[in-house]
């Protein structure tokens, strides 16, 4: 940890006094530093502020941790760009988010600063630094909400993608927070942003509000592409590219309505989607990108083909699709999500798939392996669900011992990104067949209970 100086110092003030302490005169000291000695002169007379990376070289010159004076420096800063916008960089670096919330707190009521502070937060966000970035989101947006400007609607999207985490609860507050300024993005970003949140709201199970923005998804990316591929004269206006090709969101648009369909058991409608993206004659583009992404909707057209009449109680083409599926990199344990869930609706035995895949479902259990291109929100929520209906399933088939397990897993999983409702689910469960179930099983579950408990009880206490 970064030791820092008292907040009601003066660095001018504590460097006289280490000099007097040194015996040194200010040349010698500013040679040392590696600063120019009438410049640390005229700083110390309080004619010349220093700049970031003259305070570091003056902090190194006396002994201190890097940062020491950055709270100071804060203090005494006034509204100069200049040297404001490396010190945020400079803070970022070190992680002192206090002080970029001092310094951005000073400057974001100057309207003609918020520019400079987005383009630093994009900086940050773009090399990684994302509690840095989101704290200079939050104050440009805070500044610019009654503005009806691209830069608000792109400040929330940041604020959106960078806020998300494992914890359910806050993925559903932040989707509503951002659902409103999806719009006030350029249409090839708004593409992106649709993109996120259909994929967010799908991990929530919001199957109405994913397939209203998978077809917003739908509709301007088609739209774009009629444009780009059949206008007659090419525009001067240039504009923010999407990340991917257009054709690709448009797929992707139909991949999901056909997903949500059979999420909704409306099978018919969820084979239609597929033939959608089946039918890919009307893509114009033919590079090798191009024929990867379209050849990548071609496997998961054929292999959705055999999951949706599997769903649809058609035990017969299991074997296909398990032979099918299994040929493919990281989608065995998708296929067995929907597989479980069909064994349970239609009362199959499904033992020997199980078995034959119950080492893939236990690492990913222990190491969270890659799941298809499944964003972790859609599959830790997912996982936690399979594992819940793996453990209804050996329940149903009798065996008590195995589907405990499997529900106390799910449990942990649940407990861990807030997902309530599978939480409450695992406990009907578990206090269901209580007299059945082994004691150690039963102490794995006070456990698990103990935590969910002192969890809740410390949330109680923050929003008190």
């Amino acid at each position: 940890m970064i030791a820092l100086a008292p907040t009601d110092i003066s660095i001018s003030t504590e460097l006289v006094k280490y000099i007097e302490k040194e015996n040194l005169s200010i040349s010698s000291f500013a040679n040392r530093a590696g600063i120019n000695s009438g410049t640390l002169s005229r700083f110390i007379n309080g004619q010349q502020p220093l700049s970031v990376s003259g305070l570091d070289l003056l902090t190194e010159a006396m002994n201190l941790e890097e940062g020491y004076f950055y709270t100071a420096y804060a203090n005494e800063s006034s509204l100069n760009w200049r040297r404001l916008g490396p010190f945020i960089m400079r803070c970022a670096e070190l992680g002192k988010l206090d002080c970029i919330t001092q310094i951005v707190d000073m400057m974001v009521d100057v309207q003609t600063y918020a520019p400079q502070l987005f383009d630093s937060a994009e900086v940050l966000y773009h090399k990684g630094n994302l509690a840095a970035a989101l704290i200079i989101y939050k104050k440009v947006a805070e500044g610019e909400k009654y503005q009806n400007s691209e830069r608000l609607g792109w400040c929330q999207y940041r604020i959106f993608t960078c806020s998300l985490n494992s914890d359910q609860e806050n993925n559903l507050n932040c989707t509503i927070q951002f659902e409103a300024y999806v719009q006030r993005l350029p249409e090839a970003v708004q593409l992106d942003a649709l993109e996120d949140l259909t994929n967010t709201l799908l991990s929530l199970q919001k199957w109405d509000k994913a397939k209203h923005y998978a077809r917003e998804m739908g509709r301007i990316s088609r739209f774009l592409y009629t444009v780009h591929n059949h206008k007659k004269t090419k525009s001067k206006k240039t504009n923010i590219p999407p990340k991917k090709s257009l054709f690709g969101y448009i797929l992707y648009s139909d991949l999901i309505l056909g997903s949500i369909a059979a999420e909704q058991s409306n099978f018919d409608e969820a084979l239609f989607y597929v033939s959608c993206y089946e039918n890919q004659s009307w893509i114009v583009e033919s590079d090798e990108v191009s024929e990867n992404i379209k050849n990548k909707f071609i496997r998961w057209a054929k292999g959705n083909r055999y999951l949706y009449q599997l769903m649809n109680g058609n035990f017969q083409v299991i074997d296909e699709y398990i032979e099918y599926i299994s040929s493919l990199d990281n989608e065995i344990l998708r296929a067995l999500f929907r597989i479980v869930h069909a064994a349970i609706v239609y009362h199959w035995n499904i033992d020997k798939y199980l078995e034959q895949y119950e080492s893939i479902i236990k690492e990913h259990y222990e190491q969270g392996c890659v799941v298809g291109d499944y964003n972790h929100q859609i599959i830790n929520d997912r996982f936690a669900k399979f594992l819940a209906e793996i453990g209804e399933y050996y329940i149903n088939q009798g065996n008590i011992h195995k589907g405990t397990r499997y529900i106390l897993d799910s449990l942990n999983i649940s407990y861990k990104i807030n997902n309530t409702a599978n939480i409450v689910k695992c406990c009907s469960t578990i206090e269901y067949i209580r007299h059945e179930i082994d004691p150690l099983d039963l102490l794995r579950y006070s456990q698990l209970m103990k935590e969910v408990f002192n969890r809740n009880e410390k949330k109680v206490g923050e929003n008190s």
